[in-house]
């Protein structure tokens, strides 16, 4: 379900307003494929800039977040089987 929507325009050029967007996959069709390019350019830009040394070096599914993982080995092999 959707619980929020943006006010205002998606595209202004276009006319295309954030609640003439639906939910799921008719979602597609109705972004600007100027949008997608500028979605998938943003994400590659973050993914790129940020930890990508660790990516290379760093220990695969340690992200630093102890809620997520636990300095002491028996608590994490215990957080990581549930």
């Amino acid at each position: 379900p959707q619980y929020y929507k943006f006010p205002g325009f998606l595209s202004p050029s276009l006319g295309v307003k954030f609640s003439d967007v639906p939910n799921g996959l008719a979602a597609f069709s109705k972004v600007p494929a100027l949008g997608w390019v500028q979605i998938i350019f943003f994400t590659g830009i973050v993914e790129g800039s940020f930890g990508f040394n660790d990516y290379k070096s760093g220990t695969p599914g340690e992200y630093g977040w102890k809620g997520l993982t636990s300095s002491d080995p028996a608590g994490k092999t215990k957080k990581l089987k549930a």
